[in-house]
């Protein structure tokens, strides 16, 4: 393995329970704070957002409408 897979190893093994912990208290921060708990904790995975399936994934995929359709 190399040093920096164990570097993220480790990184990954001592902060998901810091993030865990924070999540756990989201409601004393203030609204950026939280916004940027929320999407750390969507991409490390630690929260469940659902697996979208059907149109709903299609969708997920497609770039926003700038029509403002």
């Amino acid at each position: 393995m190399t040093t920096i897979r164990e570097a993220e190893e480790e990184y990954c093994r001592w902060s998901s329970p810091i993030l865990l912990e924070l999540k756990a208290r989201e409601h004393q921060l203030d609204p950026a704070a939280r916004q940027a708990l929320q999407n750390i904790l969507r991409e490390r995975r630690l929260v469940d957002t659902g697996n979208p399936s059907g149109a709903d994934r299609r969708k997920a995929n497609q770039p926003a409408d700038k029509s403002g359709k």
